[in-house]
Parts: C-alpha cells; structure tokens; sequence
C-alpha cells in the first residue's frame, strides 16, 4: 500500500503499481521511442522531477516531494516526515527517530540538504584526469522562508557556485504558481544524476544550469504545464545578449488496466548573436508490477549566423526494478549524436547496477557504466568504462 495525497492535500492509500518498457532503443534514436512517447504525450499524464521513477510510481506530480513545483532540491515536509521513511527506506527507525524528523527551524523557516560522495574508477584510456579517485559530486543546503501560506522564499546553494533562490506564489488557478528568480529552467526529466545525456548535453548540468527569470505553471485535471521566460545565460547572473529565451513542458497522464504512463513535449528557444539554439522533444513513463521505464528523447538544432545550420538528437533512458521496499535495480541507456548529416560522431552510454536506500536519510549505489564513441567532426574522445559508487545523504 502507498501513500499518496487527493489533491487537496489529505493522503489517502492506495496500491500503486509500476511500469514495465514497452519500448527499445537502438544505436541511433529509435523510431519506436519517439513513436510511443508522441502517442502518449496526447493522453492524460504527469510530469515528474528529480527522480522520476518516485513520480511514476505513486502517479504524483513533483510537487508531492519537492519544494519547487517543478521538481528536483529540497524535500517537501510530507516526503521528508511520511513517503521516505515510510514508504521508500527499507526501514523507517524507531518511532521516537521519525518523531525527531522536523526540517523546521522555526515556524516559518526550513532547511534541508543534499550530499552526494562518489567513487569512481575508469580505463586508463578514458579522457578523465585522474582516471580514479574520489569526487564530492553534490553538496547542497536548501533554506525555504515561509512568508504566508501561499508565499515564500527559497534558497539552494552548493558546490561550485551552484545556487537557485526565488520567490514562489501559489497565485493562479488550476493549482497554479508564479517564480521570479534565478531557477532551472522547465524541460523534460530532471534526473537526478546530471550525467544523462538529456541533462548534459543539452546544457542542464550544473554548474551552469540556472537561470534568471519568469516561471509559471498550472496543474488542470490529469495535466501539468510549466513555461518560463528566462535570459537564455545559464550560469551566469545577467543577459549577455538582450535576447531572452523561453522553455516549457506540457504533459499528462493515463492508466490502462495495471499500467500507469505518462507522456509530454518540452521545447527550449535561445536566440543569440552568432547562434540561435532550438531544442524540442518528447519524454514519458510506463510503470506496471513494480518496474518502471522512463525515456526522454530531443532533437537539437543550431543556426549559426556564419555556418550552416547543424541538426543533432539525443535521448536517455531508464529502467528500475523494485526488487523490495528499499532495494531497487537500475539500468540505463544514453546516446548523442551532435550532427545527424555526418557519418561519424556520435556516442552511446549503457550502464547498470543496484540502489540501496537503508535508512531515510541515506542511500548507497553501485553502478557499472560502458561508453562507446565514434569519434568524427563534431564530436571527440574515446571508448570508457566505469565503475561508480555513491553515498547520498539527505534530509
């Protein structure tokens, strides 16, 4: 049985099922990905953020873990007394240790926090300096600032100068909100390991992944819309080039039978002086009997004002299996092909390995990762395989 809330606020149970992949990609984007994700993006669904896979799973928007409406930094104060240690850790504590779970400072004033060391060991003919070692990869504190009950204040700050902090107003109807600030942008799935293809590549890792700007969203019946207009500078504080940019995601959710699904279009617009910068693409889930697939696939085109315009894709893939309440098996798919009119250049990640989250606060993976590169024009560096281990302490 899972918790989950009626939209009003109250949690209700309800048996919520998982996703299995009706889909498969190949070397290059698969037709039957952007098929499947097309079709689906039509259907009533949902939009998740962060970790998707929670999202799927409990059928919820982000908003039922996170802070930000459109997913991903601090914790909500239901995710971090009620879901994580009671429905996600394999064990909850003793009673008197989720009596002691209070992110509040005060009345109204939150903190959380997000930590994440990470080993990893690469062949030596990998283009990572050093090939081994240890990596700090995230180290964020999230302070909220509850002004009234539709009103407040956010603050996330962490390693290398990564930082979001905005105003947020749940003003507009239909559950709707309004940001002003500096924030990530609203497009696709915002996984939690910034290394997926869909993050990466298109721009969204940190540290330059935040923005200044507008956002505003509004959660109808079934269906999720977030669009922001923002500099179109990532990871700087002002505009370089008096041209703004916009970003958005539209999506929804169905069920069939056991089977929950999601499926969305998100589009990124960024004009410049010497390069205009389009993205659009197509993300959704299948969740059934505690699997669950999730897949984001783009197109990405730039136009340069001296060269020829230059057409790439990308996509990124996930597939968990919840062996039992805490353990989870995980792989994933990735590839990248920078200029789809040349033969060569282009790259594809697959990987695998187990999640362990023992306790609410704590959560231990293993991963193996193989990269394949074909090195060509637009694109450079050679064939690589990873092993990865990560502690990740939140709160």
């Amino acid at each position: 049985m899972a918790m989950r809330s009626n939209g009003s606020g109250e949690r209700v149970s309800e048996r919520v099922s998982a996703g299995r992949p009706l889909g498969r990609h190949g070397v290059r984007v698969s037709a039957l990905v952007l098929v499947t994700l097309a079709l689906a993006s039509v259907l009533p669904a949902l939009r998740a953020g962060a970790v998707p896979r929670y999202s799927a799973r409990y059928e919820q928007k982000c908003e039922l873990c996170h802070v930000n409406p459109s997913g991903g930094g601090m914790r909500s104060a239901y995710a971090a007394r009620e879901l994580v240690p009671k429905e996600l850790a394999s064990s909850a504590g003793s009673p008197a240790a989720l009596a002691d779970l209070d992110p509040k400072l005060g009345k109204n004033v939150s903190i959380g926090t997000d930590l994440r060391q990470m080993f990893f060991a690469a062949t030596a003919n990998a283009t990572l300096a050093p090939p081994q070692g240890f990596f700090p990869m995230q180290g964020d504190v999230y302070l909220t600032l509850q002004l009234d009950p539709r009103f407040l204040v956010y603050y996330d700050r962490g390693f290398s100068n990564t930082y979001e902090a905005f105003a947020l107003a749940h003003v507009l109807p239909w559950d709707g909100y309004l940001k002003a600030g500096r924030f990530v942008p609203p497009y696709g799935w915002k996984f939690d390991d910034h290394t997926m293809f869909v993050r990466n590549e298109l721009g969204f890792a940190p540290p330059a992944n935040s923005d200044g700007g507008l956002e505003l969203g509004f959660s109808p019946p079934q269906t999720e819309v977030q669009l922001a207009l923002v500099n179109g500078n990532r990871g700087s504080t002002l505009d370089d080039d008096r041209r703004l940019a916009m970003a958005g995601n539209l999506s929804a959710r169905f069920r069939l039978g056991p089977v929950v699904g999601s499926g969305g279009v998100a589009a990124y617009s960024r004009p410049g002086r010497t390069e205009d910068l389009n993205t659009a693409g197509v993300f959704g889930y299948l969740s059934a009997y505690d699997v669950t697939w999730l897949a984001e696939a783009d197109a990405i085109r730039r136009d340069d004002t001296v060269a020829p315009a230059v057409s790439g894709t990308v996509t990124s893939q996930e597939l968990s299996v919840l062996v039992r309440r805490g353990v989870e098996l995980k792989a994933t798919y990735d590839f990248y092909d920078p200029d789809r009119s040349l033969r060569s250049g282009s790259k594809s990640r697959w990987g695998g390995g187990v999640t362990v989250m023992p306790r609410a606060f704590f959560v231990a993976e293993a991963l193996y990762r193989h990269t394949d590169v074909s090195p060509g024009p637009a694109l450079s560096g050679r064939d690589v395989d990873e092993g990865v281990f990560q502690l990740h302490f939140l709160y």
